[in-house]
């Protein structure tokens, strides 16, 4: 990634986090980049932070990189903007680079693995890749578009899987790599549900509509019960109707989804993760709830 100790890392994400601990911690520690702690994560408090401390280096988030390109505020020390921790919709990355004129650079790790990939120059994470593998790490592409991470870093404790003499994990993310080796993230591997008899997995269900043109993300559920219902929540500026007309033109009807709820962005927790429970509960509130849960949404049930 190229920082030295002529850098100020900006930390805003927690210390003890994996993320934190590679990116803030161990670098303070091991090769003395210095760091300095943020007020908040929020748009104004960074930009604050910016012109008292100025910082050249933010290891941050997507839910901070989306409010910043939002904003009207400047970061004039920023050097290089690392996002991590979940995936980065390319058009937030398109966003900050035409308000701040710096592209950002996805890194993709687990705690499994640590460091798995990192893109060099940005360009990727316009496109939502994140970029191609880290010096010493291995990916090899498996059925079901799953990937093994094998390196150094990789957790070997009760670990059964190695390739040689290094550990080997096999990721629950679902990928795409191109012919240069960089990798896009396509979601979670998905549970495999039962609609109408039917097995449907969900996150072909959330690929197919990340695919449609003007859909930025989306996320697929299933209600509980004997008889479940097929759900979606998509970041898109088209209606509910407009989505389920895009998809019955080249995917069955029992695959499409019964309840499509449209949002400007989905949620997401405090850690920047998308929050499944919030999105959940959107598509299938409870009976007590009524349609609260769905208030303000534009929700369309057949």
């Amino acid at each position: 990634m190229g920082i030295g100790r002529r850098d100020l890392n900006y930390a805003l994400i927690p210390l003890g986090h994996s993320y934190g601990l590679g990116n803030l911690t161990v670098p303070l520690l091991a090769q003395g980049v210095p760091l300095v702690c943020g007020t908040a994560p929020l748009p104004h408090a960074i930009a604050a932070d910016f012109a008292r401390w100025k910082p050249t280096v933010f290891p941050g988030v997507p839910a901070m990189w989306r409010a910043l390109a939002a904003s009207d505020l400047t970061l004039d020390s920023l050097r290089l903007g690392i996002s991590a921790g979940a995936p980065l919709p390319p058009e937030v990355a398109r966003n900050f680079t035409a308000r701040f004129g710096r592209r950002l650079h996805s890194f993709y790790g687990s705690s499994e693995t640590g460091g798995i990939s990192y893109d060099r120059t940005g360009e990727a994470t316009l496109a939502g890749g994140v970029g191609r593998a880290l010096r010493g790490v291995k990916l090899t592409g498996l059925s079901g578009a799953r990937l093994r991470v094998s390196s150094a870093a990789v957790l070997t404790h009760g670990n059964r899987r190695w390739i040689g003499q290094l550990g080997a994990w096999l990721m629950l993310d679902r990928v795409t790599r191109d012919a240069h080796g960089g990798v896009r993230l396509l979601g979670r591997r998905g549970k495999t549900v039962k609609i109408a008899g039917r097995r449907v997995n969900l996150a072909e269900v959330a690929d197919r509509l990340r695919r449609l043109p003007g859909v930025s993300e989306a996320w697929a559920g299933a209600s509980a019960g004997n008889d479940p219902m097929l759900g979606a929540v998509v970041a898109t500026g088209l209606t509910a109707t407009e989505l389920r007309a895009e998809l019955l033109a080249d995917t069955a009807a029992w695959r499409v989804p019964k309840r499509l709820i449209v949002v400007a962005a989905l949620p997401l927790t405090t850690r920047g993760k998308t929050d499944t429970r919030a999105m959940q509960a959107m598509i299938f509130p409870s009976a007590d709830a009524g349609d609260s849960e769905t208030r303000g949404f534009d929700l369309d049930v057949e």
